[in-house]
């Protein structure tokens, strides 16, 4: 099967300008501040209207968490399936310690995965040396926090929007 040619005459459709990002995880901002403080707002939502790729919903999330929160005094958190905004520290403990396991796992893996191979030959490199003595020293800080953060009390489940019963049809 071959390829049809398009005639010479079509021209290409117009690109639409690319929207800023500014603006992008603005327009978030303000469906995260409708929906109020500590509500779980899903991603979907946000996708559909914003009208945004997943990519551009990763930058305009960076975007937030980078310039927007520290001008509204809120943090911006994923949350309970969706995300949400919030003040609340037992919120924001739990979020980062969930990140920090993450961190963790990544710096295990680079450990074992990376350096450790070598064994006695890792002290030949000493960028791989110091690599291996500030990992260790990065999980040992991560161990410490996670054994603080146990003591606090688990943040309160965010309210959730009730979906309605389909009727069965007679």
């Amino acid at each position: 099967m071959t390829a049809r040619s398009t005639p010479r005459t079509a021209k290409p459709a117009p690109r639409t300008p690319p929207v800023p990002t500014q603006h992008l995880a603005g327009r978030t901002w303000d469906i995260m501040e409708r929906a109020g403080d500590d509500i779980v707002v899903p991603k979907q939502t946000i996708l559909l209207e914003v009208h945004v790729t997943e990519s551009q919903f990763t930058r305009l999330k960076g975007y937030i968490r980078d310039r927007i929160t520290m001008e509204k005094g809120k943090a911006f958190l994923a949350f309970g399936g969706g995300y949400i905004i919030t003040t609340d520290p037992m919120k924001i403990a739990a979020s980062v310690g969930k990140r920090l396991a993450g961190i963790n796992t990544e710096l295990r893996r680079l450990l074992s995965g990376w350096i450790n191979p070598l064994g006695e030959n890792v002290g030949d490199y000493e960028v791989l040396a110091m690599y291996q003595d500030e990992i260790g020293h990065m999980l040992r800080l991560e161990d410490r926090m996670r054994k603080a953060s146990i003591a606090l009390p688990a943040p309160a489940k965010p309210p959730t929007r009730k979906r309605a019963r389909a009727t069965p049809k007679r």
